[in-house]
C-alpha cells in the first residue's frame, strides 16, 4: 500500500483536524470539539492504534491491508508531523444533526465530516 492511499483518508482527517474519542458531559458540539483534539493528538503522539480507533467504519473500509498495519514507519511519522498542536486548534464552526456532525476548522478550506457510530463521534470521508 502507498502512503497516498492511507493519507486520503488519513490526512484528510489530520488537515480537517478530525475525530478522535468523543467526551463526556458537555454539549454535542463539545464533544466533537474533543475528539478532533483527540485524534491530533493520536497522531502527534504516533499511536496507530488509538488514531485508528477514531476512524469510521467508512474511512477504515478505504485503508487497503488495515489501519494499524498501514500506519507504520513512515505514514505515521507524516501524520505526527502533519498533526495540528491539539490545544491550538481553533474551531470556526461545528454543526451537529443527530448522528452526523460538520467542522470547520480556522485556516482550513474544507470542512471535516464525522458520524456518531457506537456512541462516539468519528472521521467520516
Amino acid at each position: 500500500m502507498t502512503t497516498q492511499r492511507i493519507r486520503k483518508p488519513a490526512l484528510a482527517a489530520l488537515a480537517a483536524a478530525s475525530i478522535f474519542a468523543a467526551g463526556c458531559g458537555g454539549s454535542a458540539e463539545d464533544d466533537v470539539k474533543d475528539t478532533v483534539k483527540d485524534l491530533a493528538a493520536a497522531a502527534k503522539d504516533k499511536d496507530a492504534e488509538k488514531f485508528c480507533g477514531f476512524l469510521s467504519k467508512k474511512a477504515l473500509d478505504e485503508i487497503d491491508g488495515g489501519c494499524e498495519k498501514t500506519l507504520t514507519g513512515e505514514p505515521l511519522d507524516t501524520l505526527a508531523k502533519d498533526a495540528p498542536d491539539p490545544d491550538e486548534i481553533k474551531f470556526d464552526k461545528v454543526t451537529v444533526k443527530d448522528e452526523k456532525a460538520t467542522v470547520t476548522i480556522d485556516g482550513e478550506e474544507d470542512p471535516t465530516k464525522m458520524v456518531k457510530e457506537d456512541g462516539e463521534w468519528k472521521f467520516s470521508p
